[in-house]
């Protein structure tokens, strides 16, 4: 089997060698390679030469860049499509899919869109959780391929994907943000941050940032989670719309999107790389501190 993969970054530069065994050669695009010397990707060098693939994956930064790498497979092939399942493991907007459909309807491509959640970390290790939108039958073929990456669950039509992986990242952030809140005000009352993460993580509060992020990421000082605020605010973003758009908005939905962003303007000024989503921490005890 021929496999494409495209965008190469920091999640799908370690996904997409679980896919490589004696049966598939795998072939891999990046605008800006870094691929090791010894990696099993084959590098090509540009998207047109992907076109003859059975199955090509996309790990890129929006739905803008999803629809345009349709488009050119498409054009690639004359007009016929790709002749390939396309499977996008992007954070997009629910109506890319839509977009997706009415670019696909008359060429011989299948389509899932099956984002992930699991950072850096699960992506080395093959764990991560991969939530599917799609024809069922589409799925069945991809799901080989999936479990190879992590653990593959097809939860509803196209665009079903991309809706859970902004609606994750909405709750995550929720926690992640009054977490940071509740760990800065329990020093200020002189609760050791080893004994708040104790209390709260045998607790009804406990959550994935108390649980994982806050010893690790926070107290170190490492701040490199390797997820991204700008990614983690565009997440909530489009939460925030679809919330909304189906008619359970509530006064935090917007509230959270707003601070994020706001919160990402002013850390992008404070440092010379983009900013870890884990540096909300520091945005609530240094900047906040100095708003007050």
């Amino acid at each position: 089997m021929k496999i494409g993969f495209i965008g190469l970054g920091k999640m799908g530069a370690v996904m997409a060698p679980h896919l490589v065994d004696e049966d598939i050669r795998l072939f891999g695009f990046d605008v800006n390679w870094q691929m090791p010397e010894d990696s099993p990707i084959q590098r090509v060098q540009s998207i047109d030469a992907l076109a003859d693939c059975e199955v090509i994956f996309t790990m890129v930064p929006d739905g803008e860049v999803v629809l345009d790498i349709a488009s050119q497979l498409i054009k690639a092939r004359d007009g016929n499509g790709a002749n390939a399942l396309l499977i996008d493991m992007s954070s997009c907007h629910p109506d890319t899919a839509k977009k997706m459909h009415n670019l696909l309807a008359t060429a011989q491509t299948a389509y899932l869109d099956a984002p992930v959640s699991g950072g850096v970390a699960k992506a080395k290790s093959a764990e991560l959780m991969i939530m599917a939108g799609g024809q069922p039958e589409i799925y069945h073929r991809a799901e080989p391929l999936l479990a190879k990456m992590g653990r593959p669950a097809h939860i509803g039509p196209n665009g079903a994907g991309y809706a859970m992986k902004a609606l994750n990242n909405y709750v995550s952030a929720a926690g992640l943000v009054s977490s940071f809140q509740a760990l800065a005000t329990a020093q200020k009352f002189g609760i050791a941050p080893e004994k708040f993460q104790t209390i709260i993580n045998g607790s009804t509060g406990r959550n994935n940032t108390t649980e994982v992020k806050i010893d690790k990421f926070v107290l170190t000082q490492a701040f490199n989670s390797g997820f991204a605020l700008q990614l983690m605010a565009k997440d909530v973003g489009i939460a925030s719309d679809i919330i909304a758009q189906s008619g359970f908005d509530a006064p935090i939905t917007q509230a959270l999107a707003d601070y994020l962003d706001d919160a990402l303007e002013i850390l992008q000024h404070s440092t010379d790389s983009a900013p870890d989503h884990t540096e909300i921490y520091r945005h609530i005890t240094e900047f906040g501190m100095k708003r007050n």
